[in-house]
């Protein structure tokens, strides 16, 4: 391939997933580097990628799905058989459908994957459950599939086959949210950041549970830590998953032949 600039595109809530992101970037590093976005704080640049280009689009998965908060974003990006690398992240469980969603959001719009991995994070409603995931293997793994993603990109291409069910599974509401101690000394950078929208302005205290996707943005950013999960029903359920997903699983990766 004679890629002449790289553009990473992912969302990342709580920070791993731009772990892998960064990790991708230092692989990457003969390619220049065009653009870099991190949709939960920002909407990407409208614009039309070519075949010299690359793109690498990273997302966590919640409920087996991609983030539905940012379709419309990814909808905005136009391809022309643009190479283009998948990846998302997921908690131990499963990431079920995710990739195949972001496969045929983007193969719409004129891109092509040349390849995709699933690579394990920290969960982030229920952190005890790949604590400190993805590690120094995980991240290395993440390299060797930069490197092997780069040789895969023939020009008499099949359709880059991936794990995953069309249609997708339904997405399941998530009944725990994050709480808001007394220390919220009411900064409003939770209210400001919140990529679904759901915390209130003027009372950040108050998280919609009808908008909140539990990313868990909001502890990760408050400066005070006064955001977290908690309660009768996330003691119980955080007990349950991790006995249910205490087992590591290890990447997915797949590449176009």
């Amino acid at each position: 391939m004679n890629i002449e600039k790289l553009h990473l595109i992912y969302f990342s809530a709580t920070g791993t997933t731009e772990r892998i992101i960064n990790t991708m970037q230092d692989a990457l590093k003969d390619i220049p580097l065009h653009s870099k976005c991190n949709l939960l704080l920002k909407k990407p640049h409208q614009q039309i990628f070519s075949s010299s280009e690359l793109v690498v689009l990273a997302m966590p998965v919640y409920s087996g799905r991609i983030p539905q908060n940012i379709k419309d974003e990814i909808k905005t990006l136009k391809g022309d058989n643009t190479p283009t690398i998948l990846i998302c992240t997921y908690g131990n469980r499963a990431f079920e459908d995710a990739l195949v969603e972001l496969q045929d959001d983007i193969e719409n719009n004129g891109f092509i994957a040349i390849s995709a991995a699933a690579f394990i994070a920290q969960h982030s409603i229920f952190p005890k459950v790949a604590i400190n995931r993805p590690d120094e293997k995980d991240l290395e793994m993440v390299k060797r599939f930069a490197v092997e993603s780069m040789q895969c990109y023939p020009s008499n291409h099949q359709r880059l086959t991936i794990q995953g069910n069309r249609p997708y599974r339904t997405i399941k509401s998530v009944p725990l949210i994050p709480r808001t101690s007394s220390s919220c000394n009411n900064c409003e950078i939770c209210v400001k950041q919140c990529p679904a929208n759901a915390i209130q302005k003027g009372n950040p205290k108050h998280t919609d549970q009808s908008k909140c996707i539990a990313c868990a943005h909001c502890i990760s950013v408050c400066p005070q830590k006064a955001k977290h999960f908690g309660g009768l029903l996330y003691w119980l359920a955080s007990k349950k998953f991790s006995k249910s997903f205490h087992v590591p699983q290890q990447p997915y990766m797949v590449y176009l032949k």
